[in-house]
């Protein structure tokens, strides 16, 4: 199995053939080709270098699955020609009905959908991925909670964490009168419909996952609905994590009869061919100025969304 330092050389020897200092694109490139030869499905990733603290600072929001990242899925899906397909998936989450659109093109093209994660899908890509009819895991990625984050002052807030404060200075006050002084400050900052966008975001979160589910992964077995719905109100309950951060394993999605395997169950050929995906694809969010990527193994198609000042960061 190839190390960081390997791949590294390997960038390098690459760029040296090409006049470059490095070369980031045709050593990632080759190691989709590599996975596709094993496993016969066409590959698709979807990456964003979050995980990088300075381009957390450069690009914000940019970093988060938005309605923007339509055009870029709808660029690597179309030239190509097979009913199934893997999404190598790697990102922060963001809007759920950013989600619902990009699931809806997928589920439109293809009919078996698998999940590759190596590494962190969190929030709506956790709810992207289960939109998926198999998800392959490592020991080392990670899935997250589903319960959505309102923006309330100058945070943001568990949506179920608001209604639970909402209920308990309601119980606390109806004890006590002279608590309302104490609890004002906090109640002030509740909008006129704060409460009810709450319930409707979470209802919202159930609803996309439940569906997903019953549809895809779960489709045809007689409880399907049952499981959906179960799973789907297990990822939105923010009281089952504590924190919206919070890694969910594949062990915690299997104890709810969710369809996923273990990249460390996969034969030799199949881990390692995984791996140098994964190294070469984090090497290029880490080292270059690429804070997104789109591509697929079919076409080499190449999206590279940049920071407006690639002055800041090495170009790849």
């Amino acid at each position: 199995m190839e190390s960081w330092l390997d791949i590294q050389r390997e960038f390098e020897i690459a760029g040296q053939q090409r006049g470059v200092p490095i070369d980031f694109d045709s050593v990632r490139r080759s190691s989709y080709s590599e996975l596709v030869a094993i496993t016969g499905r066409p590959l698709i990733v979807y990456a964003s270098s979050f995980h990088v603290p300075i381009k957390n600072q450069i690009a914000g929001a940019m970093l988060s699955l938005d309605l923007s990242d339509k055009d870029g899925f709808q660029e690597v899906i179309q030239n190509i020609d097979s009913q199934s397909v893997d999404i190598w998936l790697h990102s922060p989450g963001g809007s759920a009905e950013a989600t619902e659109s990009i699931v809806a093109m997928l589920r439109a093209k293809f009919t078996d959908v698998r999940f590759i994660i190596t590494g962190t899908a969190k929030s709506a890509a956790t709810m992207l991925a289960m939109s998926g009819n198999s998800i392959l895991m490592s020991s080392a990625g990670e899935l997250g909670p589903t319960d959505p984050q309102l923006f309330v002052g100058t945070r943001f807030a568990p949506a179920g964490a608001i209604l639970d404060q909402f209920n308990m200075a309601k119980d606390e006050i109806a004890q006590n009168p002279n608590l309302i002084g104490p609890w004002l400050p906090i109640m002030q900052q509740f909008g006129p419909s704060l409460l009810v966008e709450c319930n409707n975001y979470i209802n919202l979160s159930k609803k996309l996952v439940s569906g997903w589910l019953e549809n895809y992964m779960f489709a045809g077995q007689v409880d399907a609905k049952e499981k959906s719905e179960r799973l789907a109100e297990f990822l939105a309950n923010d009281k089952n994590f504590f924190s919206h951060g919070r890694r969910v394993a594949a062990a915690d999605l299997q104890a709810y009869n969710a369809n996923i395997s273990r990249v460390e169950d996969c034969s030799q050929e199949v881990q390692r061919a995984i791996s140098r995906v994964h190294l070469t694809i984090m090497a290029t969010l880490d080292q270059s100025s690429a804070v997104k990527l789109f591509e697929n193994s079919s076409g080499g198609v190449f999206i590279r969304m940049v920071q407006a000042q690639p002055g800041n960061m090495p170009m790849a």
